[in-house]
């Protein structure tokens, strides 16, 4: 009879700590331990709420570095209303600084066979100007190409976005994002935007 019962004991033990109440404090040593929104969230989400909601409480939880979102979240969770779904919401996951390989145009391989074709005539001399031209003009349309492809040359950055219904995206920006992983963004007109 005592083995059936801490075996119950001992079954019950994970559903009690599970659906132990989460408190204001809880939620600012996560965010002190540098967990994520997205993970604070989620535990948010998993727990009993008995937050402070008082204005105290609140003021509180942002003096200690937690983000508004997380406090849109305990405010909605203390409250009973489901947190409202935000489908164009999410969490960088990886930043990454790639090389961008210029794309000529033509108008480099024109400009580069135009004075190809003319150093070429004047080095050819009387007798070969026809072949200097050919030759100047292959060459200087191969060179201006390959600089202008260079010149076009530059960086752009890839994030990878965890979107909070689950799926994965990607976006490239040509300046530097001022984010890291972790951070929430909002997609607005395509582009990317702090929440």
């Amino acid at each position: 009879m005592t083995k059936r019962l801490v075996l119950a004991c001992l079954v019950a033990l994970p559903f009690a700590a599970a659906a132990a109440p989460m408190t204001n404090d809880d939620v600012i040593r996560m965010v002190k331990g540098g967990l994520s929104d997205a993970t604070v969230i989620q535990a948010i989400d998993a727990a009993e709420p008995k937050f402070d909601t008082s204005p105290e409480g609140l003021v509180r939880l942002k003096q200690s570095g937690v983000s508004e979102v997380v406090i849109q979240r305990i405010l909605a969770r203390q409250s009973g209303t489901p947190a409202a779904a935000c489908k164009d919401c999410g969490t960088i996951t990886a930043i990454r600084e790639i090389n961008k390989p210029g794309q000529a145009t033509g108008v480099g391989a024109v400009a580069g066979a135009v004075v190809g074709g003319i150093v070429g005539r004047e080095l050819g001399g009387r007798d070969h100007r026809t072949a200097g031209t050919v030759v100047g003009a292959v060459g200087g349309g191969v060179a201006g190409h390959m600089i202008e492809k260079k010149a076009r040359e530059g960086r752009t950055w890839e994030i990878s976005v965890r979107m909070d219904d689950g799926t994965s995206r990607v976006f490239h920006q040509d300046s530097h994002p001022s984010w890291s992983a972790g951070t929430r963004v909002r997609v607005v007109d395509g582009a990317l935007a702090p929440l």
